[in-house]
C-alpha cells in the first residue's frame, strides 16, 4: 500500500453562501501555501463512575471542532478572499477597509493515495480567526492564517460537479520588494529591519444543545496589532514610547506594477517598546510594539490592490 506524499498534496476552497453549506457544483480555487494542514479536534470526557473493580466506565465523546492554520508565501492575488474574511470587509474599487461583514468558506484537501485514488478532507464553515504577515530584510514575505470551522467530511471521490481552478503563478515577494514605507509622525524615518502585522478577530464558537458542531461564530473585537524593529539613529524613535505617542503606518508590497498591495495602518499606537543594546558585534535595535487604533472613519486598516 503506497504511502501518501505531501508533495502530492492540494489545498482549496470555495466561499459559502449559507455558513457551513458547501454550494453545488462548486468552483474550488487551488491555494498556494507552504505549509500546515486543518483537522478536527476531538474533545472528550472520562465518565466519573465508581465501579467495584476499578475500570473505566466509559469515555464519551463531547464535541468536533474543524481548527488549523496554512502557512505562505506572500504572492499577489493569492489571498484576495482571505483577506476579505480577516478583516470583515469586502474589496471595493481595489480597495479593503475593515468591517463587521462574516465570511464562512469550505476548504478541501486532496491527498493522492497512489494508484489513481484520493482521499479527500471537506471542511465546511471554515472562518478566519487571524492572519499574520511578515517582511525581515533579505528575506521572502510570509504570511500564515490561523482558521476555525464547523465540522469535517471524509469522501473518495470529488463533490458531483465540483471543477477547480488552478492557482496563479505571480512570483514570490521579498523584502526587496517594499517600495515604501512610512511610519508618520517620526524623525527621522526610522532605519527598519523588520515589520510584522496581526489581524486577530477574536472569533468565539456559539455551542447549543443537541449538537457536537459549531452552531455558528461570534466575532470579536477586530485587533490589529504588529512589532516594528529599527536600528537606533536616534532617541527619537524610543522617545515615541516613553511618551505614549500614536502615529501612521503605511508600506507597498510588490515588484510588478499593477500587482501591488499597499497597506495602510493611519493611527497606530506605540506600546511596550525597548532598546536592545546586544553583544559587541552587534547594532543597537530599537523593537517597538504597536496597536491599530480607529481613525475618524472610522477604520483600523486598508489594503489597496493593484498598486502601480
Amino acid at each position: 500500500m503506497p504511502i501518501a506524499p505531501t508533495s502530492r498534496t492540494r489545498v482549496a476552497y470555495i466561499a459559502e453562501s449559507a455558513f457551513g453549506t458547501t454550494p453545488s457544483t462548486p468552483t474550488f480555487l487551488e491555494i498556494r501555501r507552504t505549509s500546515g494542514n486543518l483537522r478536527t479536534r476531538k474533545t472528550t470526557a472520562v465518565s466519573e463512575e465508581i465501579r467495584l473493580d476499578r475500570n473505566v466506565r466509559a469515555e464519551y465523546q463531547l464535541a468536533q471542532d474543524v481548527e488549523g492554520s496554512y502557512d505562505f508565501e506572500l504572492t499577489y492575488g493569492s489571498y484576495d478572499d482571505i483577506l476579505e474574511a480577516a478583516v470583515g470587509g469586502a474589496w471595493n474599487t481595489n480597495v479593503l477597509v475593515n468591517g463587521s461583514v462574516e465570511k464562512s468558506l469550505t476548504f478541501e484537501e486532496t491527498i493522492d493515495v497512489g494508484g489513481g485514488s484520493f482521499a479527500y478532507h471537506r471542511f465546511t464553515g471554515v472562518e478566519v480567526d487571524s492572519l499574520s504577515l511578515n517582511f525581515t530584510a533579505r528575506r521572502g514575505v510570509t504570511g500564515s492564517v490561523t482558521l476555525q470551522g464547523k465540522q469535517e467530511a471524509l469522501d473518495t471521490a470529488i463533490i458531483s460537479g465540483a471543477t477547480y481552478t488552478a492557482p496563479n503563478t505571480n512570483v514570490i515577494e521579498t523584502a526587496n520588494s517594499v517600495a515604501s514605507l512610512a511610519v508618520a509622525s517620526l524623525s527621522p524615518v526610522p532605519i527598519v529591519r523588520s515589520l510584522s502585522l496581526n489581524i486577530a478577530n477574536n472569533l468565539r464558537r456559539h455551542e447549543v444543545l443537541g449538537s457536537l458542531y459549531t452552531n455558528s461564530f461570534g466575532s470579536g473585537q477586530l485587533d490589529v496589532t504588529g512589532t516594528l524593529e529599527a536600528y537606533f539613529t536616534s532617541n527619537a524613535l524610543y522617545q515615541a514610547v516613553l511618551d505614549h505617542g500614536t502615529g501612521a503606518l503605511a508600506l507597498t508590497i510588490g515588484s510588478v506594477t499593477a500587482k501591488k498591495y499597499t497597506i495602510s495602518l493611519p493611527v497606530i499606537q506605540f506600546l511596550d517598546g525597548a532598546k536592545r543594546l546586544g553583544g559587541k558585534n552587534d547594532d543597537v535595535m530599537v523593537s517597538i510594539p504597536f496597536r491599530a487604533v480607529a481613525d475618524s472613519a472610522p477604520k483600523s486598516i486598508s489594503i489597496t490592490r493593484a498598486v502601480a
